[in-house]
């Protein structure tokens, strides 16, 4: 009973999406290991789901560097992982400017671009990983399963 009673005053003493995360098991360094399929993003509310005909929506974590395609352009930051692999903090990134040929990859880009940096909290399992910042937008990511490098 102690017990409960300790982690319930710990999750409700502290930031709540921190305290949740490091309750889980994922890691931020599980992020290297993977190409990451950017599947949706949610911000205040609303939900935007990558279609499936946005063949080029992924994420690769290198050394400090995320770079992938989200979109039709190529984008890069540099990452930063934190707090024993629960945080990783994103620096504002780049993109290459070419004209892409849907409407959807444009939009699907223009919000990635604008919102992806800050701290994320990560959080997932062996299926899925989100990534959590502070203000409620999150992303979430599966492995590949493409052979593409």
């Amino acid at each position: 009973m102690k017990k409960i009673f300790f982690v319930l005053w710990f999750l409700c003493c502290t930031n709540k999406l921190f305290a949740i995360e490091a309750l889980l098991g994922v890691s931020a360094y599980t992020l290297s290991k993977y190409r990451w399929e950017v599947e949706l993003m949610n911000m205040g509310g609303y939900e935007v789901i990558v279609p499936y005909d946005v063949e080029n929506a992924y994420l690769t974590f290198s050394g400090s560097q995320v770079r992938g395609i989200v979109g039709c352009n190529n984008f890069f930051a540099n990452y930063q992982i934190q707090g024993g692999g629960k945080i990783l903090l994103v620096s504002p990134g780049g993109v290459t400017r070419k004209m892409c040929a849907s409407s959807a990859e444009s939009q699907i880009e223009a919000i990635f671009t604008r919102i992806f940096e800050g701290r994320f909290a990560v959080v997932g399992n062996d299926e899925m990983v989100e990534l959590i910042r502070e203000d409620g937008f999150r992303i979430r990511l599966i492995p590949s399963v493409t052979i593409e490098p």
